[in-house]
């Protein structure tokens, strides 16, 4: 390895390009560093990356939690397109061996992409727990790794030790094994973009008939439509659940509106007729956005506010039905 960006070296030739979302920059960023050369969006739809959970964790901060995208972005990518992506996992207790795997990857020449917790990583702060957030392992030394990490101008640093806890976070909403994608062949392209069709088909079922029941996809917006507006008066935390949800609909990596802004522009570049819909969507959740954050700057439940997240949720579940049957129709 080379210095590059700091005294930490760094994999000569690859790039860090900043981006919206975790997974999908990774991606485009791994692909790029092997000449492939692909969107950010199209990354992210090519995972059918459009999702949706809500979950009601009460021993959780928040206690009430969800997430616009799909809960496996990048082993979704790998299966639909047929990428020669590899990956691999490392049980509870071999902490040791995915460094190690890591570590072989880079000293090798090749960067490595590795699904994390942000709580664990040093420049986040310790704020709160998101498992499955992907970078990609583009050096270290003996004290930390450097990081290629969305929407950050620079490579990041995190002590080794802590990227190790990053990477076997136990959190119940996607409990981790050390994922690590690294590329093993050569990728073709064409023929990653040829599988639009069969991600926008995984999407879609995952929304209307989702695998984990009322927890994800259309059912999981109808509990969020009907609940949202009584989180005061069934949570003490209220107002972080409100906060949090305006981050994850805006700020935490989702290109705005809860990922559908990336998702129309992908339709768009798929030249799919059903992208206005996404982007409706995405113009419904941005709404609700900016509620949900005024909501959450009462020191007392304001009745007119929360009424307004009651309505908003309502209207987010009507663009989504929309969106979704429309391509269901379509596919």
């Amino acid at each position: 390895m080379s210095g590059q960006n700091g005294s930490v070296p760094t994999v000569p030739g690859f790039v860090h390009t900043p981006g919206n979302h975790c997974g999908s920059t990774a991606l485009r960023n791994l692909l790029a560093f092997h000449g492939v050369e692909i969107s950010e969006e199209m990354a992210f739809g090519l995972g059918a990356g459009a999702g949706f959970y809500y979950l009601a964790l009460d021993d959780g901060s928040p206690t009430r939690w969800f997430n616009g995208r799909t809960a496996r972005l990048e082993e979704s990518f790998r299966e639909l397109t047929g990428a020669a992506l590899e990956l691999r996992r490392f049980a509870e207790g071999e902490g040791d061996a995915a460094w190690e795997a890591a570590r072989a990857t880079v000293d090798a020449g090749r960067p490595a992409l590795l699904l994390t917790d942000i709580f664990y990583l040093d420049h986040y702060g310790n704020s709160a727990h998101f498992p499955g957030h992907a970078v990609v392992l583009a050096g270290y030394d003996e004290e930390v790794a450097r990081l290629s990490d969305t929407g950050f101008e620079e490579l990041q640093t995190t002590r080794v030790e802590n990227l190790a806890r990053a990477r076997h976070s136990g959190h119940p909403a996607y409990p981790l094994e050390g994922h690590m994608f690294t590329v093993a062949e050569a990728i073709d392209r064409e023929r990653l973009e040829a599988a639009a069709p069969r991600a926008i088909e995984r999407a879609v079922a995952e929304m209307l008939e989702p695998p984990f029941g009322e927890f994800a996809g259309v059912p999981a917006l109808e509990r969020l439509a009907a609940e949202a507006g009584s989180w005061p008066e069934a949570v003490e935390d209220w107002r972080w659940c409100a906060r949090f949800a305006y981050q994850v609909i805006e700020r935490r990596g989702t290109g705005g509106g809860c990922f559908r802004l990336m998702y129309s522009r992908f339709l768009e570049e798929a030249d799919r007729e059903e992208a206005p819909l996404a982007a409706e969507a995405a113009a419904r959740w941005t709404e609700l956005a900016e509620t949900f954050k005024a909501a959450s700057e009462s020191e007392e439940p304001e009745p007119r506010l929360w009424r307004a997240v009651d309505s908003g949720a309502k209207g987010v579940l009507e663009a989504e039905q929309r969106l979704w049957t429309s391509l269901a129709r379509a596919v």
